[in-house]
């Protein structure tokens, strides 16, 4: 993913949603809904789990390693999602949604939405017996 910041980002706040596939084919809300003040969490300040799980993931794969402001070309590569970091979660599929907006003393700016989709399974078992 690339993004490119016109303007710097002073506040930023991600509203992070998890919704899960139903038997009709629609992602409905699945128990999380929660705003996360990026700022705070990075410098420590508001120690949130999810902000924390984001925070890690965000730091491992992207080039968003500093404290706020945000701005300029924002880059992220070869991102996966650590099974280590999440809770258990049921056997779905589940749509995570990122919306990003910038939070200043006067209004609200929208920056972006980023989606992930994402299938919770067990663990695949080769039948196969390994070559020595």
């Amino acid at each position: 993913m690339d993004a490119f910041l016109i303007v710097p980002a002073l506040n930023p706040v991600v509203r992070a949603q998890v919704f899960k596939k139903d038997y009709s084919n629609q992602y409905k809300p699945f128990l999380v809904d929660v705003s996360i003040k990026i700022c705070e969490v990075i410098e420590k300040r508001n120690f949130i789990t999810y902000g924390v799980m984001l925070w890690k993931i965000m730091k491992s794969f992207t080039n968003v390693n500093h404290s706020c402001p945000f701005s300029g070309p924002l880059k992220s590569r070869n991102g996966y999602l650590d099974t280590s970091l999440l809770p258990p979660f049921p056997q779905a599929f589940y749509q995570i949604s990122l919306t990003v907006v910038d939070l200043n003393s006067t209004n609200k700016d929208f920056i972006g939405t980023m989606k992930f989709y994402l299938q919770v399974m067990d663990q695949i078992k080769s039948k196969k017996i390994p070559k020595a």
